[in-house]
């Protein structure tokens, strides 16, 4: 769903209802997920989605920490390459508000294939009643030019979900579906990286990050358990 640039930030609020539509019709629907890898305390499920031409993944683990310390974690862009495997560039492009940001993200691929790019829209949300915090993210391909020595992933449609747990603990699930924009069969070492590798390479640096640093920060629209 391209976005046209001089519209951004009113087409910004129409196109989240689509996407969030959209994953829910596809990523995020109740259908059978595949356990590929159980270690560390982190499960990796895969599924075969028909909107996508690779597996989109799923990756779940616990930490200990407060849902406004792990929301200042996850808006903190400039940490990205440092615990988001294979991201070596993160910009951030503007904040829309409090709760939706707009960054341009890069991720290093193997020679001979180019280094994959995105811009990426996220918006923050909280359930009143389960207190579960979600942070919804898609990508916008067509909002800036493309660089002639990368490749523009043709979508990114993700979410992260911060879930309360009893004794301080959190339950983090990290979904998402690509494609890469290589056109036609993605080559089983690419979706290899994208959907196994990196995924839980991603998690297990999420999991030892030190997430005291963040511990007092307070947002006005995160309501703690």
């Amino acid at each position: 769903m391209p976005l046209i640039k001089s519209k951004c930030l009113s087409g910004f609020r129409c196109i989240a209802v689509a996407s969030a539509l959209l994953m829910s019709s596809s990523l995020f629907a109740a259908n059978e997920w595949k356990l590929e890898k159980d270690q560390d305390n982190i499960q990796l499920y895969t599924r075969s989605v028909a909107s996508s031409p690779m597996k989109a993944y799923r990756v779940v683990t616990e930490v200990r920490a407060t849902l406004s310390s792990l929301v200042a974690f996850l808006n903190d862009e400039k940490g990205f390459p440092a615990w988001m495997d294979k991201v070596t560039e993160v910009k951030k492009i503007r904040d829309i508000n409090a709760k939706e940001s707009l960054i341009y993200q890069v991720i290093d691929t193997p020679w001979p294939e180019k280094d994959q790019d995105n811009v990426l829209y996220s918006k923050w949300s909280q359930n009143p009643d389960t207190l579960a915090v979600t942070k919804t993210i898609f990508s916008e391909p067509m909002f800036m030019a493309q660089k002639n020595n990368r490749r523009r992933q043709n979508f990114f449609n993700a979410r992260w979900t911060l879930t309360p747990q009893p004794e301080g603990m959190v339950k983090v699930e990290y979904s998402a579906e690509i494609d890469p924009g290589v056109g036609g069969e993605v080559q089983e070492w690419m979706e290899k990286m994208l959907a196994l590798d990196m995924p839980f390479k991603t998690i297990r640096n999420f999991r030892r990050a030190n997430l005291e640093k963040y511990a007092g920060n307070q947002f006005a629209f995160i309501q703690e358990p």
